[in-house]
């Protein structure tokens, strides 16, 4: 036997230890530096809500118009960035150096979930999930590791209680004493359930949670066993804290749009079926709306993300095949793990079936796929690595050769998009210098974007003024995610500049809007300015 074939599970450690790096380093790289040109209106709205946090000097704002968001942004890297930004004033640093944190502490997650196992496992499974598959307001890139990440504390908290499971399932009978790891962690998971119980209300409890007690309960029962009496005490403190948070929730906010379920009609089934479908597809890249050429180098790494989503199913079902037929035998610890991180798949997928949560999209808003298809990642993960340990050295050196390049592959030409596809706002941001510039002069309340419900989203970030707004043509003011007397509020005609996209609207150089007359003053950055005359 050669001295490849006897290593290679030791080289192919080292190239995914170096490939984990390599990611960690381009994801803390876009941070630091990206943020900011890849700003959207999401995260616009999350960012300016920190902001005004701070500004007011209280988590809690007074007639904050929660209604129009689906959580109270608590539980995403705004968690991190809050502190970190009271002591650097620098917003765009503080989402990068938070969505650093929450990347390592979701390294430390996988690793915990794979505790006293093979290291193939985790460092195979991070380099999966930390690949940017796509990338954009509301895609997977975004959802957990970039700019708001608003998914990263959703996906975390399952993991976080498979693991703890796991763990406690390995103890001895009568063994008091926690492990210092397991204990560490079990005060993470209490605390992110706890916050995204309140952000969130049941979302993360109906999707994630549920499904995971569930099936270790059915197991059980299967089994016939008594529960471990931490595993009992940790599903209690569960569900109290998911309680607590929901009652805060609804003290806050009313009641997260999450707990607004509501069930599709029958007419609706068939068009939930294929929509939910191709929804998992698109949220890794997988699916397209464009003709795009299959031997052009898009065209092959749309194929392989599509491949990579088909692999995923079938590693998903096979292993709930495996795992169902043994149950009643009994099942290992990494086998009762498939079963349960395969479950909250299942279970996510089932709602999503019955539920009514499409938007403008042909497909569903599929984000929503995040909370089952990062744990259907894990075992994806581990079932491939299992798969070849049953064939010989020179199968298995073909077998992980082919399977690291297809991985750096996906991992180079994903993290290249990231890196070539920044939006550039140097147009507001010019906008916003000279206004700034303006005001130093000239005392102004508001400025007013006619009709741009963007623009004044994000140059309240860009600019690190809360005054700039929507002004609608009927003379009242526009705004989501903010105070709620700027949603549908009365105009002001003093101390006030109209910004007019003349890329967007023809006007000249004078207008009215709701019978106030209004005349041109300037233009900047593709864009007229106003004052009102009367």
């Amino acid at each position: 036997m050669s001295l490849l074939e006897k290593n290679w599970e030791k080289y192919i450690r080292a190239a995914l230890f170096l490939l984990l790096l390599l990611q960690f380093g381009l994801i803390a790289v876009s941070n630091l530096t990206l943020i900011k040109n890849s700003l959207d209106t999401d995260t616009a709205r999350m960012f300016n809500h920190i902001a005004e946090i701070r500004r007011q000097g209280t988590i809690f704002l007074p007639e904050w118009d929660y209604q129009s968001v689906s959580t109270l942004e608590w539980d995403c890297s705004s968690l991190f960035a809050l502190p970190i930004y009271a002591l650097t004033h620098r917003l765009f640093l503080s989402y990068g150096l938070s969505n650093i944190l929450f990347v390592g502490i979701f390294t430390g997650i996988v690793f915990f979930l794979f505790r006293e196992e093979d290291s193939l496992y985790p460092l195979l499974c991070l380099n999966l999930i930390l690949i940017p598959y796509r990338t954009g307001m509301l895609d997977y890139y975004d959802m957990l590791f970039f700019g708001g990440a608003q998914y990263i504390v959703k996906v975390s908290v399952p993991l976080l209680l498979e693991a703890l499971i796991s763990n406690l399932e390995k103890e001895a009978p009568g063994n008091g004493k926690m492990p210092r790891a397991v204990s560490l962690f079990t005060a993470v998971y209490l605390g992110l359930l706890f916050l995204t119980s309140v952000s969130s209300g049941i979302y993360v409890t109906a999707s994630g949670i549920f499904p995971l007690l569930a099936v270790y309960l059915v197991y059980k029962f299967v089994k016939w066993e008594k529960i471990p009496p931490k595993i009992l005490l940790l599903a209690a403190s569960s569900v109290i804290l998911v309680l607590a948070g929901r009652f805060f929730n609804q003290a806050i906010m009313g009641g997260a749009k999450g707990d607004r379920m509501i069930f599709c009609t029958v007419p609706q089934l068939f068009a939930n079926a294929y929509s939910c479908f191709f929804g998992m597809f698109e949220l890794f890249g997988g699916a397209t709306l464009d003709l795009v050429p299959i031997l052009s180098l898009d065209g092959l790494v749309l194929l392989a993300k599509c491949c990579l989503v088909i692999l995923m199913l079938v590693c998903g079902l096979l292993t709930a095949a495996k795992c169902i037929r043994k149950m009643p035998s009994g099942l290992s610890v990494p086998e009762l793990r498939g079963l349960l991180l395969v479950s909250v798949f299942i279970w996510n997928v089932f709602i999503l079936l019955l539920t009514d949560t499409k938007a403008g999209s042909m497909t569903y808003e599929y984000r929503y796929h995040l909370i089952g298809m990062v744990p259907l990642l894990c075992v994806t993960g581990t079932f491939l690595a299992d798969c070849p340990r049953k064939l010989s050295s020179a199968q298995q050196n073909i077998l992980y050769g082919a399977g690291f390049c297809a991985v750096l592959f996906l991992c180079v030409m994903s993290h290249k998009v990231v890196f070539t596809q920044a939006k550039n706002h140097s147009d507001l941001e010019t906008l916003c210098a000279y206004i700034d510039g303006y005001t130093q002069e000239y005392a102004l309340d508001y400025i007013y974007m006619y009709q741009s419900s963007r623009d004044s989203e994000l140059c309240r970030v860009l600019a690190g003024n809360p005054f700039y707004l929507c002004l609608l043509q009927e003379g009242t003011t526009c705004a989501y995610d903010y105070y709620k007397y700027y949603a549908g509020g009365p105009m002001q005609t003093e101390n006030v500049i109209v910004v007019v996209d003349d890329r967007e609207y023809e006007i000249g150089e004078d207008f009215e809007i709701a019978g106030h007359h209004l005349e041109k003053f300037d233009s900047v950055a593709h864009r007229s300015l106003y004052y009102f005359i009367d």
